[in-house]
């Protein structure tokens, strides 16, 4: 490799992401965090990409690997013959022991519709590996390599395997001990399933049966057969399940299946996507082919060949097989046409077998001798060409009559193309005004008979009512009646196979009125954010808050999380919101190896779990409290003695106690529809199969409570000599300030979002808190607070066009401030509601007892490593990092 060929691979490897991958609509993206690089790595679709992740994860020969690498330029002809040329940027860029390179994702029917619209830039070789010629040109260019990489590459039942077993795969401290007593057992049952261990007698701990897999003690197939759902069978070692693979395929020879071969010629057809082509010419380096309704596409050879070898492309006489005519004629056949079939054999079976003469059977019956005969020859026949004579007993009453239509040709032609033209369009027109005006039409072509309007409703009816109104409104109005996906694909459930697997966060604003302890004053209706498990719908977590959802709201429910379950989800899924986007969010989580998902958007099908839940506690428990804003949703008929903010009596402190024996007891042992069992029991089935997991535990202490405190946008603060450090807008001061060597310093630094009276910086590798300058005033005021204080300022501000900027003095005057108090009153009753239901920790102490120097020091280590949580893990140096700004939120 040349010393050209080093630098420029140092360059992508030394580089951010070239774009931060998001959603056309359609996609779920998100983030891995990788123990591997040591980051978070973006995907695109969590079908395709995010499990390229998994495999490359934990390849041993993938060293390093990069997500959306630097763009680069690339030069290809359009199908018209024009040069053209555009910026690309790969999914990967990898480093293995085989390949260094780009890497490009795509599904199978993406790279198939890409080669057919531009052969110069996506093909398939002769040998049926599908390339980029563009980018394997700039590739060589540095001497590296580009590959495509298709869906068909990936191993579905290993992707899952791995995610399944990757908690114990990632961890450093797996305990094994008792490994003898199950392999005495496994040898004496060579291929037993983990099922029949699990229900053994000697209750085996699933802990430990997927540490021995993942440490090769215990050997499973783990390409071929599915650990998550418990019927992969377990071996001692791999040479004898390869024994039992042998034996087994000893039994019988592989015949290769022939089945689907057609000529390839000008004037055949076959059937591709479920619709009849002609080939129409077969041309140099393309096959053309017509539709029935007169499409054409052009096709390149290796293209062609793939979807054939694939079953794509089949002959069209291969539709029409004996095999499948029987299994086509009963699914036709309506309940009266079997009940008509059963009392026919009932009457000929006698007759067939030689049992009863036809002349016994006529005359017992109310059927003539000839109408017997009749049904015994169509059994007959059915026999010799289906094998079953009994569906020629069938009446088939459908097909009977005339089955061509009425109407000529061109009266249908006429008539589809005023649904497609005049219907099918955003100008909702209805069904009867655009009949109306074919029905003219009609008459003045001198067209007849004319098809009556029941009959253009029916043709109408035949397009599927997604695509009409994805037509006539959008694709959000389409996506009510598209389909509904019950599962990822064959060997990846939508929900995951354990909990903690998949987790949903969201916020709603529940419909109730809530007042002060205090004050008895309405404070109005709160907002809940809910963290609930996946596999068993469980509510893990709940949180309430008078503010609108922001960063302090996902903080306060994983910590809940963490404090009820000592465990972190393995991947959260979550909306666009701008919460979610923070980089305190995403780096809280890429610090616990928490993934990240984010739903499409106007796609509220990829939430239904959480949104679900919403709508049960609303109907099922809030609905029956006093204060419900229910009658709200008709205002025209509130009055004074109904109105729900003066009917609250629930405080928020009484109403959190009540939400959370509800979350937590009520539902939590209500049987669940969907699973069969309660959310409780299907979670403690997965502790007992899935494994407790205590690799992934969390300890909820104080190192924890202290470092999910959040940090400044820019994760450092300087030390202004005699000022101390500026943190959102205020200097924060301690005695070891006055070391006149880190005077000017950078340093580390956090603060509590629910007392702007203190903070904390990072001082000679203790976190040593710091007392605000102007302490008496902030002290056990939360930033929400100040928000509010700052923004009232800019609007008065702005009304007197004052320009210039607030200062920290300009906020703390109007703290203090009769007029300010009045304004700042109903915040401050609301954050006194919140400190009432959660203890804000964290290192805190009565601010009365603050003291200077070494007493401040929160805690002592001498490896800044402290910072895991909170910083981003791609930075060793401190003056680096980069963070989100949360006075805004």
């Amino acid at each position: 490799m040349s010393e050209e060929t080093i630098k420029y691979i140092h360059a992508i490897r030394s580089s951010e992401p070239a774009r931060r991958v998001g959603s056309n609509g359609k996609n779920v993206h998100g983030t891995y965090p990788s123990k591997k690089m040591g980051k978070s790595i973006q995907f695109e679709s969590h079908h395709l990409e995010l499990a390229g992740i998994y495999e490359k994860e934990f390849d041993p020969e993938v060293y390093e690997y990069y997500d959306q690498p630097p763009s680069f330029k690339i030069n290809y002809k359009f199908k018209n013959g024009k040069n053209g040329g555009s910026m690309y940027t790969a999914d990967f860029f990898v480093i293995s022991e085989n390949f260094i390179g780009w890497e490009e994702w795509k599904t199978e029917e993406e790279l198939i519709k890409l080669s057919i619209e531009n052969s110069s830039r996506y093909l398939l070789d002769e040998n049926n590996v599908w390339r980029c010629p563009p980018q394997e040109k700039f590739a060589e260019k540095h001497n590296l390599s580009f590959r495509v990489r298709s869906s068909k590459d990936l191993n579905q039942k290993y992707i899952r395997n791995i995610r399944f077993l990757e908690d114990y795969l990632l961890s450093e401290q797996l305990e094994i001990k008792g490994e003898e007593e199950i392999l005495t057992v496994i040898r004496k049952n060579e291929g037993v399933s983990i099922n029949e261990i699990l229900e053994h007698e000697n209750n085996f701990n699933a802990d430990l049966i997927y540490s021995l897999i993942v440490t090769g003690i215990i050997y499973v197939d783990i390409n071929n057969e599915v650990i998550p759902d418990f019927s992969a069978c377990l071996y001692s070692n791999r040479a004898i399940k390869e024994a039992y693979q042998n034996l087994i395929h000893s039994q019988y020879d592989l015949k290769v299946n022939t089945s689907n071969k057609f000529k390839v010629q000008t004037g055949e057809n076959i059937i591709w996507d479920e619709v009849v082509w002609e080939i129409l010419n077969l041309g140099k380096s393309d096959i053309y082919l017509m539709s029935e309704e007169k499409n054409t596409v052009n096709i390149p050879h290796n293209t062609f060949n793939y979807l054939i070898l694939q079953g794509k492309i089949k002959g069209i006489e291969l539709e029409d097989t004996s095999s499948s005519k029987d299994l086509d004629l009963f699914k036709q056949a309506s309940p009266e046409d079997l009940l008509e079939a059963n009392k026919r054999f009932a009457l000929v079976s006698p007759i067939i077998r030689g049992e009863l003469r036809a002349e016994d059977v006529a005359t017992s019956s109310e059927y003539s001798l000839r109408t017997l005969q009749d049904w015994m020859q169509k059994f007959r026949n059915a026999e010799t060409e289906f094998e079953y004579g009994y569906v020629g007993l069938l009446p088939n009453h459908n097909k009977k009559g005339n089955r061509l239509s009425r109407y000529p040709q061109k009266v249908i032609d006429l008539m589809l193309d005023y649904i497609t033209n005049k219907y099918e369009d955003y100008r909702q027109r209805t069904a009867r005004s655009v009949y109306q005006l074919f029905e003219g039409e009609c008459k003045e072509l001198g067209y007849d008979p004319i098809p009556s309007y029941v009959t253009f409703t029916q043709y109408k009816n035949k397009t599927p009512l997604s695509v009409q109104e994805e037509k006539r409104k959008s694709k959000k109005a389409a996506y009510d009646h598209s389909d509904f996906t019950f599962y990822l694909s064959e060997d990846n459930p939508r929900h995951g196979d354990r909990i903690f697997e998949f987790c949903h966060i969201d916020h709603t604003l529940l419909e109730i009125e809530l007042r002060c302890s205090v004050t008895n004053k309405n404070l109005g209706r709160p907002w809940a954010t809910f963290l609930s498990d996946a596999y068993s719908r469980r509510l893990l977590a709940v949180s309430l808050s008078f503010d609108n959802p922001g960063y302090r709201s996902n903080l306060m429910v994983l910590r809940e999380c963490v404090r009820r379950h000592g465990r972190f989800p393995s991947t959260v899924v979550v909306d666009g919101g701008r919460d979610f986007r923070s980089i305190y969010f995403e780096t809280f989580t890429s610090k616990n190896n928490c993934g990240r998902k984010y739903r499409p958007g106007a796609k509220p099908r990829y939430g239904s779990v959480i949104e679900r839940l919403f709508g049960t506690a609303n109907k099922s428990f809030i609905s029956s409290l006093i204060g419900n804003t229910q009658l709200t949703k008709n205002v025209r008929k509130l009055t004074k003695n109904t109105n729900p903010k003066n009917l609250s009596i629930w405080t928020l402190e009484e109403f959190t106690k009540l939400l959370e024996e509800w979350a937590y007891e009520l539902y939590d042992r209500t049987e669940h529809s969907s699973l069969g069992v309660s959310p409780k029991e299907m979670y403690e089935l997965s502790v007992k199969k899935g494994g407790n997991r205590e690799v992934t535990h969390v300890a909820y202490d104080e190192t924890f409570k202290f470092l999910v405190l959040p940090t400044t946008k820019k994760g450092t603060a300087k030390i202004q000599p005699g000022y101390g450090v500026k943190i959102n807008r205020f200097y924060y001061w301690d005695i070891v300030f006055k070391n006149g060597l880190l005077e000017n310093k950078q340093v580390p630094v956090k603060y509590d979002p629910f007392d702007a009276g203190i903070a904390y910086a990072f001082i000679n590798h203790n976190w040593v808190m710091l007392r605000s300058e102007k302490y008496q005033i902030l002290k056990n005021r939360s930033e929400k607070e100040i928000q509010i204080a700052t923004i009232e300022l800019k609007r008065r501000m702005k009304l007197a066009e004052d320009k210039s900027e607030i200062t920290q003095k300009m906020i703390t005057d109007f703290l203090v401030s009769i007029e300010g108090k009045e304004i700042l009153l109903t915040q401050q009753l609301k954050d006194r509601a919140f400190r009432n239901i959660y203890l804000i920790e964290g290192g805190k102490v009565e601010k009365d007892e603050v003291k200077s120097g070494e007493n401040n020091q929160i805690s002592k280590n001498e490896n800044p490593g402290n910072l895991k949580l909170v910083v981003d893990n791609s930075y060793d140096d401190f003056e680096e990092i980069e963070f989100e700004d949360f006075g805004e939120l």
